[in-house]
């Protein structure tokens, strides 16, 4: 770096210092020769700073800082690709395997997950590498290998008594090597066990409990003598019990009110409208898993009386109370 003229210079690598400025000295941040809004400058203490939050190959390219005022302009550049990315990009995958932290143990809907937190992961500067019992594992049907930015995991599913034993995680990161491990047996697969179990159930009943999946509208209107239909997609394993409330009361399928059910669909008719079906209707649907109750609130109406009727069913629906 040079001073010419007595203006300020550049100072430092990753961070840009701007020595003999003073007040009304200016500092830029450039990127591919485009001004980036996201450096910082400190004008007490001279110091410009960019961040980059999450490296990546959009970030690579040259990057200026510039400094200016009344003696001149000068300038400092960083050259982020070939081997000066490469280099960083080396040392952030030896700050990751060095913030690591102990393998832990988790039980999860599909089995045991053992699993280590990282501040920074990169496949193409990292490697890990698992070991059951000294031997290296592979992905396969039922154990699973993986990375996100910040986590390294193994996924053994449907876990088995051959599965306990010591498990150990191989870090390399440049010349760098960092090995974790923890042990899979007696109290900690036996816990890690029950909860994959207790998940499992849950997730069983989830998926299998009555629903009402979509269909009903909050507030629905119509004019009197007119015939209703109200629809809806229910679904359950087994298939659901199915009934229709209006006002809590059981709904009597009799004269002018009919029900259909075709496959997950169920719809219920109403003929000739008048004002005493108004109310709230819903569909109630059960299994042995659970149940569920989806609601319609319906408004029958007189000739030119709906636009004071919709006013009256929003300010119902507005001050109703949540279930």
């Amino acid at each position: 770096e040079r001073v010419w003229g007595g203006r300020g210079k550049f100072v430092g690598k990753k961070k840009r210092e701007a020595t003999n400025t003073k007040k009304e000295t200016c500092f830029w941040w450039f990127f591919q020769k485009k001004e980036t809004p996201d450096g910082q400058y400190d004008p007490q203490t001279g110091v410009g700073i960019l961040c980059i939050e999450e490296l990546s190959k959009e970030d690579k390219g040259i990057y200026r800082a510039t400094v200016s005022d009344n003696r001149g302009e000068d300038d400092t550049i960083l050259d982020l690709t070939g081997e000066a990315l490469d280099a960083i990009y080396t040392e952030l995958g030896r700050i990751g395997a060095l913030s690591a932290t102990p393998l832990k143990i988790q039980g999860t809907e599909e089995g045991i997950r053992i699993f280590s937190k990282v501040k920074y992961y990169n496949i193409q500067y990292m490697k890990t590498t698992w070991f059951h019992k000294e031997k290296r594992l592979e992905s396969g049907d039922r154990v699973r290998a993986g990375t996100t930015l910040d986590e390294i995991w193994l996924h053994i599913l449907d876990p088995k008594d051959s599965d306990k034993g010591k498990y150990t995680l191989e870090i390399a990161a440049g010349k760098d090597t960092r090995q974790l491990s923890t042990d899979l047996s007696g109290q900690a697969f036996d816990d890690a066990l029950a909860e994959h179990q207790r998940l499992k159930a849950l997730a069983i009943i989830e998926k299998n409990r009555a629903k009402v999946v979509r269909g009903l509208p909050d507030v629905a209107t119509i004019m009197e003598d007119k015939t209703l239909c109200l629809t809806c997609v229910i679904s359950g394993d087994p298939t659901p019990e199915i009934s229709w409330l209006k006002n809590d009361q059981p709904v009597t399928f009799l004269d002018r009110y009919h029900m259909e059910v075709k496959g997950s669909e169920v719809t219920i008719t109403i003929e000739r409208v008048n004002s005493e079906d108004s109310g709230r209707y819903g569909v109630f649907v059960k299994n042995k898993y659970g149940s569920e109750t989806g609601q319609v609130t319906i408004s029958v109406f007189k000739h030119g009386e709906e636009a004071k009727v919709l006013e009256t069913m929003r300010e119902r629906v507005q001050t109703q109370p949540e279930a």
